[in-house]
């Protein structure tokens, strides 16, 4: 098209059509403006979405566990709006309205709250929802003991309460349960065994069945231990002859095992007190802890299943204190400093063995006194104790030591020179009083003040301005 044709095209238009134009032009810019300053974006949202299960029938349930199924969700939005959303921004639903007993696929419904957010894709699109009808029957409770009682003890058959739970649920699976267990531990139990314990529905292969209801979920187990005749448990007792070593004590005796189990007859087992003793073990002069394993004395016509026990006798040295008098040490000081320690000598409160503490030796324990950092001046200073292994500090009189510290640097002075009088001639006393009076005259309009006569100095020789007199 020609110019001049274009110009008679746009003299031809209506003012409405221009108008309208303008507008759509107008629009169209402000849309380019705001998609670049908040432009759309398509991306995943990094959330998942839980799905909620609706209008399920009654009298159904789902074979499967839909309780906990998300939904991964693709969307499109102003960049903006995208970076705010939320989970509960959105709600993801199946819907099981007008669905009785079988096998379904079920589109997966998401709905955005926000209208600037476009959900474009999600996965999975479909949930697969097997429907049963719900049933119910009674199960007889089984208890499994999963340990044993204490050696030389047996356990009886457990009683439970209540004897059968009923289950209920999908029909699949409440027929696949075969019992209903509740598991007890005894760990070395001497006497009768109550516990309350949960109950778990399991198939013929022993395995847990999910998905089915347990009523009640506990059951009150009772296991009877009791001890088989010609059996009897007694206390062993150690033996123990002598005296540790001097400045040491006896902190205890260990027997393992505690008890053991008689076989026996019955009157023979009667006959046996609440114990049986060890061969001796002699600790005489024992500086340390004393471990044997030692065969038992037992009665004629008795026997044991624990030939030996170990034994442990425990030594330890006496425990003590003790107060020493030590110099306290001053470190961290400069050369450049005077250090002064009001206290000469601290007393240390120490403890330990009584033996080690008796070598104590006088370098073995130090008293301390950092200065690092401090500056000129009094000071406060906490001192710190260095003992030995095995000792232990229990306080320091005085708990603080003051220390002058005083720094022996002089700062150095700058002198000022004294004024030198350079030699003059002698002034004469005429002289001397004429620029006395001139120096003193001070000009007023109102008064004029004379100035006091200025005493000549003494002189030594006659001044050169007078001319002796002669005579004829």
């Amino acid at each position: 098209m020609r110019i001049d044709e274009i110009r008679r095209y746009g003299r031809s238009m209506k003012p409405t059509t221009t108008l309208l134009l303008s507008v759509l032009l107008a629009f169209v810019v402000w849309f380019i403006a705001i998609d670049q300053e908040n432009p759309m974006i398509r991306q995943e949202f990094d959330q998942p979405i839980l799905i909620e299960l609706r209008n399920m029938g009654p009298g159904l349930q789902s074979v499967q566990d839909l309780t906990n199924r998300t939904a991964v969700l693709t969307l499109r939005a102003p960049q903006r709006t995208l970076d705010a959303l939320q989970v509960d921004d959105f709600s993801a639903v199946i819907d099981l309205a007008n669905l009785s007993a079988g096998s379904y696929e079920v589109e997966v419904e998401v709905t955005a709250l926000n209208p600037d957010v476009e959900v474009i894709a999600l996965e999975p699109r479909q949930l697969r929802v097997q429907l049963e009808p719900v049933i119910s029957r009674f199960v007889p409770v089984e208890v499994e003991v999963m340990d044993s009682p204490a050696i030389g003890y047996d356990w009886q058959e457990p009683l439970s309460e209540p004897l059968e739970v009923e289950i209920s649920g999908p029909r699949t699976l409440v027929t696949q349960v075969r019992s209903v267990i509740a598991t007890v531990f005894l760990r070395n139990a001497k006497s009768q065994v109550e516990q309350v314990r949960p109950l778990i529905a399991r198939n013929a292969q022993n395995l847990e069945v999910g998905r089915v209801n347990i009523e009640p979920g506990t059951a009150r187990i009772v296991v009877p231990v009791v001890q088989p005749p010609g059996r009897k448990e007694v206390v062993v007792r150690a033996d123990v002859k002598g005296l540790p070593s001097p400045n040491y004590r006896l902190t205890g005796v260990n027997v393992e095992p505690q008890t053991v189990v008689l076989l026996g007859s019955p009157g023979a087992l009667q006959e046996v007190p609440g114990f049986v003793e060890t061969t001796p073990l002699d600790i005489e002069g024992a500086t340390d802890d004393v471990r044997e394993s030692l065969p038992l004395i037992l009665p004629e016509n008795v026997s044991s299943l624990q030939v030996s026990v170990q034994v442990t006798v425990g030594v330890a040295p006496l425990e003590s204190s003790l107060t020493v008098t030590r110099h306290p040490v001053v470190q961290g000081a400069g050369d450049d400093m005077r250090i002064t320690v009001s206290l000469e000598e601290v007393e240390v409160i120490v403890s330990g063995p009584l033996p080690r503490l008796e070598l104590l030796g006088p370098e073995e324990v130090r008293v301390l006194l950092d200065l690092t950092g401090l500056l000129p001046g009094s000071h406060l200073v906490e001192p710190t104790v260095v003992v030995p292994e095995g000792i232990v500090e229990e306080g320091v009189i005085p708990e603080a030591i003051e220390v002058l510290i005083e720094s022996l640097i002089t700062p150095t002075a700058t002198a000022t020179p004294e004024p030198v009088e350079a030699p003059g001639t002698p002034v004469p006393a005429e002289s001397t009083i004429e620029a006395a009076a001139e120096l003193t005259e001070t000009p007023s309009a109102v008064e004029t003040v004379q100035p006091s006569p200025v005493p000549a100095p003494e002189q030594t020789e006659p001044s050169p301005t007078e001319t002796p007199e002669t005579s004829n």
